[in-house]
């Protein structure tokens, strides 16, 4: 009897876990459910509502994908979980069975707890119909609010400038991109916000959303000021997708707790994606980095694990890329300690490297016991080191020999020969033997 394999969830994890199983398993029944109708990439809607991609361009997955596959897709949300009867209960009344079920069901945006925050007129930028319903809006749209300074508050934020949206971005934190940039390297980014006509209040706490039924008026903080606006965006960061785990024994943190084969506490069951808090490279401990490559990775690993080829995932760690206003920035690893269920944590660096070689260039190294934890690179010329810094950070090496110099690296490996000489058990690619031998060593 052919095995079933059902995945919850169709973006980057739950996709990519389909076709893994599909290109090993040509018999197998595949079923994906999801309440989305189409197959597309979240960390484009930004550029979708700047208008500066289609909606056809948002695609990572041809129309006919699933078809092509011959795997079948439910348009349906996932509502109970019997893993004692191995079924999945869905919106439209099914019950699934599966031999082995891949829980990919993502994050959801984080509202803020405040009244009215649930008018006509508030969006998260999460989904498609997010943007949707903001581009809907824009004709009658003179100014907008968004709430929360994250990346994907930003994103919104800059996005609705391009439209000629007059945009205001209220912010509870101390700095801009908490999650992502230290104090300083938040500053440079504030100022350039400010100087291309977003504004930006940090400490800013929003206790209402003001309007009527048919549209929203403003947002009122506790200092009782209040920010008029026709349209708000929250870009408070994101929460695991956890609900559909309610009543089962499957083990969760902040998200759904699995080990180095993506398996979870329940024979049968693995999660992938960014409900997924599986291992952290640099703090060797179940975390989760919600980045699109990783939840691709993990959906591959996790696919390999219930066909049962024993594949073991390497771990992740947090790295962000972005360009606000025409300057790049890029942030790794422990590059923050922010209070929060993923937060930092004090003690997580010892030693702090920074430079500021030239005006809108910015570099910062975080150190532990000698070996790279995090960085921050802001500008043209240090992100061309980013790849470079973050070998160093995934591998452990002690960069001591060479601490002088980091602030410096750019994107030539010949210059971590010695490194790589010493560390020999660490650099076993292809690419690095091959370097060693060039040179003699």
């Amino acid at each position: 009897m052919k095995p079933r394999y059902v995945i919850i969830g169709a973006s980057a994890a739950g996709s990519s876990a389909a076709e893994t199983l599909r290109r090993h398993d040509p018999n197998a029944q595949i079923t994906v459910v999801s309440d989305e109708k189409i197959t597309y990439s979240k960390p484009l809607l930004s550029y979708y509502l700047a208008g500066k991609l289609g909606e056809e361009q948002l695609f990572f997955r041809s129309p006919d994908f699933y078809e092509r596959y011959g795997i079948e897709k439910i348009h349906a949300r996932a509502v109970g979980l019997r893993p004692e009867k191995s079924t999945v209960e869905l919106s439209n009344g099914q019950k699934l069975h599966y031999d082995k079920l891949l829980l990919a069901t993502g994050a959801a945006p984080r509202f803020p707890k405040v009244e009215g925050i649930q008018r006509d007129g508030v969006f998260g930028l999460r989904k498609l119909e997010d943007a949707q319903g903001i581009l809907a809006r824009l004709p009658k749209t003179k100014r907008a609010v968004v709430l929360g300074g994250g990346l994907v508050g930003l994103k919104a934020a800059a996005a609705l400038k391009e439209r000629g949206v007059a945009v205001t971005v209220l912010i509870d934190s101390p700095h801009a991109l908490s999650q992502m940039l230290d104090e300083s390297s938040a500053r440079i980014f504030e100022k350039i916000f400010e100087q291309n006509g977003v504004a930006i209040r940090t400490r800013a706490k929003p206790v209402a959303v003001l309007g009527t039924k048919e549209k929203i008026e403003g947002v009122q903080l506790a200092s009782g000021e209040v920010f008029p606006c026709d349209v708000i965006v929250v870009g408070k960061g994101v929460d695991p997708s956890v609900e559909l785990l309610e009543g089962t024994r499957i083990r969760r943190d902040y998200g759904v707790l699995v080990d180095d084969y993506l398996r979870t506490s329940v024979e049968n069951i693995y999660a992938a994606g960014d409900v997924a808090q599986a291992r952290d490279v640099l703090r060797g401990e179940p975390w989760i980095n919600a980045l699109w490559p990783c939840a691709v990775e993990q959906g591959r690993v996790a696919a390999l694990n219930m066909l049962e080829k024993k594949a073991a995932y390497r771990g992740s760690m947090r790295m962000n890329s972005v360009q606000f206003f025409g300057v790049p920035v890029i942030s790794a690893g422990l590059a923050v300690l922010t209070p929060g269920p993923l937060g930092g944590r004090p003690g997580e660096h010892d030693e702090t490297l920074e430079s500021r070689p030239a005006p809108g260039i910015y570099r910062k190294i975080f150190l532990k016991d000698d070996t790279i934890v995090g960085f921050v690179l802001v500008g043209d010329v240090p992100i061309e080191a980013a790849g470079v810094l973050r070998i160093l950070m995934e591998r452990r090496v002690n960069v001591a020999s060479i601490k002088e110099e980091l602030l410096e690296l750019g994107p030539d490996l010949g210059r971590l020969l010695p490194l790589i000489v010493e560390n020999k058990e660490r650099f076993v690619e292809r690419e690095f033997q091959e370097l060693v031998h060039t040179v003699g060593v």
